[in-house]
């Protein structure tokens, strides 16, 4: 169990605003039970939903407060010290990072298979995706190279890392141009700089050459 002020105060603002809004419905004509049990929050400060008289509930509050900036984590690891405990419960958002983004940018979902062996491949598909995304944000972080963007030079926003997302965006927009040329036709690509270039500097890939290809 651990205290801290900055999570005291946050704690104290967030039932404040509750409060706050519990107190607007409690004021308002069309007041009933239904207004408050359909969120958690509303109960937790409301007492009298079962005789049809909502009302706030100051002793529930008051039990709340005391509990402000406190912040602990039960568990039946046995062969962990706290400290470990903590540590590894503080890093559940790489997990939780790593979903997302499978669910977001990689598009997992939705799955259009209908096999068991099609749609375990779709999804090894997006794992190994994530692996190589989060290979190249780790390249990315140890060489420690920033967004470029027109925005931060301007100081309208701060500077950040280089995400694989930002970068790849960027690349997606790369194109392959035909260009004819004595009877013959030429692939040439169209530029590739900026945080895409960043990217393969980072990951240590040569960028390909401006002439891809040609058809006699």
């Amino acid at each position: 169990i651990t205290w801290s002020k900055v999570r005291a105060e946050r704690d104290r603002k967030v039932r404040e605003d509750i409060i706050k809004k519990i107190t607007h419905k409690l004021n308002s004509k069309k007041a009933n039970t239904k207004t408050f049990v359909s969120s958690r929050n509303y109960q937790k400060y409301v007492s009298g939903l079962n005789a049809g008289q909502p009302q706030l509930n100051q002793l529930a509050i008051e039990q709340d407060a005391k509990r402000d900036g406190f912040f602990g984590v039960i568990s039946n690891v046995k062969n962990m010290t706290g400290e470990e405990i903590i540590s590894a419960y503080k890093k559940l958002w790489i997990v939780e990072d790593a979903f997302g983004e499978i669910k977001g940018p990689l598009k997992a979902r939705p799955v259009f298979h209908w096999s068991d062996e099609r749609i375990i491949g779709h999804l090894i598909a997006c794992f190994l995706a994530y692996f190589c995304e989060a290979q190249m944000t780790k390249m990315l972080r140890q060489q420690q190279i920033d967004l470029d963007r027109l925005a931060i030079d301007k100081n309208i926003i701060k500077p950040r890392p280089l995400t694989v997302v930002e970068a790849m965006r960027e690349l997606t927009e790369v194109k392959a141009i035909p260009v004819q040329m004595r009877g013959k036709t030429f692939w040439v690509r169209t530029d590739i700089k900026g945080n895409a270039a960043k990217l393969f500097k980072a990951v240590g890939v040569k960028i390909p050459p401006k002439l891809l290809k040609f058809e006699s």
